[in-house]
């Protein structure tokens, strides 16, 4: 990790921890063994999208799967395979489909999958894909704005309108784009699932950058399927305490800058300015995905996704992590740089995944970071396993 990055104030802009505890009850006891941990997860995971996300939108009744072409990148070495898709999806009150294109190596399968919404970025170019295929994954690609739109910040605070996409198909319900998104890698999930053959369901991985990354780690945590979650730079409402902000950093307040991302319910709403008082952070979001490996890729000079933030967050879902024997699929990174999903960020990602999915020995310097200034954000410790 490189320390030389741009100076910065280190006094919070919002400092308003002890964060809760994830292992206590709703009665006020706390999780005994590790056999009790699925149901306080499932809690929390319950507590958490309903309030913040507004529910998800319901699961596809069916989904069938229509070939569109099939075809080779002939310009690359190994000439990696193309092939897209029209996912058409069933059960609601009207029809609705979207597009999928998966770039896999060539020869046979089961390959293991990165699975990316981000087509509406432009972020992977085509020196990402390279390297995603040369390390014996295979890429899958899809525009999660075809789920519902992703809106101008003035467009939305005047008229944080819910229709088009997933809401003309589940009207009346109160589930924001964030949510409607995340169905969307579900959705891509049931693809690869039908394939037969060419994807390894053992071995998904989603990745997603800013509220790409807020979209992966709800999907993650509503989707047991998906065996490894990548957030890069999700900021609040992602992996990062509203708790904790660093100077610059994303606060509760996006729920009113983004009004259209979260329920339509005033969810978050009436905590903004009263973090405190938020029955739950971030952590207890991460550890509902525990123990499947979870990343998280920062930069240093992004104040905006509030670093400090997600280090105070992650070092909370360690201790789950820990609880649980799987101290070692939890990690977080920095990097120099701003605000991007750079080939980086990749690389630790593909990295991570050689560690998790193939035994290798990691190349990365995971969890370091230079805040020295930052306080402890609990004082509890996880129970004896």
């Amino acid at each position: 990790m490189d320390e030389n990055h741009t100076p910065y104030p280190t006094t919070p802009i919002v400092d308003k921890c002890p964060i809760p505890d994830p292992f206590a009850n709703e009665d006020g006891t706390r999780v005994q063994n590790r056999d009790a941990w699925p149901a306080r997860a499932a809690a929390w995971r319950e507590l958490i999208v309903e309030t913040e996300y507004g529910g998800m939108p319901p699961t596809a009744d069916a989904v069938t799967v229509e070939p569109l072409c099939q075809t080779a990148v002939k310009r690359w070495d190994g000439q990696p395979r193309l092939l897209s898709y029209r996912v058409h999806c069933h059960g609601g009150e009207k029809p609705f489909s979207f597009g999928v294109r998966i770039l896999a190596p060539k020869g046979d399968g089961p390959f293991p999958a990165i699975v990316n919404g981000d087509g509406c970025y432009w972020y992977i170019t085509e020196d990402i894909a390279r390297r995603v295929v040369a390390a014996g994954c295979a890429l899958v690609m899809f525009n999660r704005t075809e789920m519902a739109e992703d809106r101008l910040p003035a467009e939305d605070q005047k008229d944080p309108r819910r229709t088009g996409g997933l809401y003309d198909v589940y009207p009346g319900l109160s589930f924001g784009a964030l949510a409607a998104w995340a169905w969307g890698y579900h959705r891509c999930v049931d693809t690869i699932v039908s394939l037969n053959g060419l994807i390894d369901p053992a071995r998904i991985a989603v990745t997603g950058h800013s509220r790409g990354a807020k979209t992966t780690l709800l999907a993650g945590a509503t989707d047991e399927r998906i065996t490894l979650v990548n957030d890069n730079a999700s900021c609040a409402a992602g992996s990062a305490l509203f708790r904790y902000v660093g100077d610059g950093g994303e606060t509760l307040g996006i729920v009113n800058h983004f009004p259209s991302w979260f329920g339509a319910r005033p969810g978050l709403r009436p905590f903004v300015g009263r973090e405190e008082i938020v029955p739950f952070d971030q952590h207890c979001l991460l550890a509902t995905i525990a123990p499947r490996p979870l990343l998280l890729t920062y930069a240093l000079d992004d104040r905006w996704s509030n670093p400090e933030g997600m280090v105070q967050c992650a070092t909370a879902t360690r201790e789950v992590y820990r609880y649980l024997g799987a101290e070692n699929r939890f990690a977080f990174h920095l990097r120099p740089g701003g605000h991007q999903h750079a080939p980086e960020d990749w690389d630790v990602l593909l990295d991570f995944i050689a560690v998790q999915w193939g035994g290798r020995e990691s190349t990365v310097p995971y969890n370091k970071h230079p805040y020295d200034h930052l306080k402890p954000a609990f004082s509890w410790t996880a129970p004896k396993p």
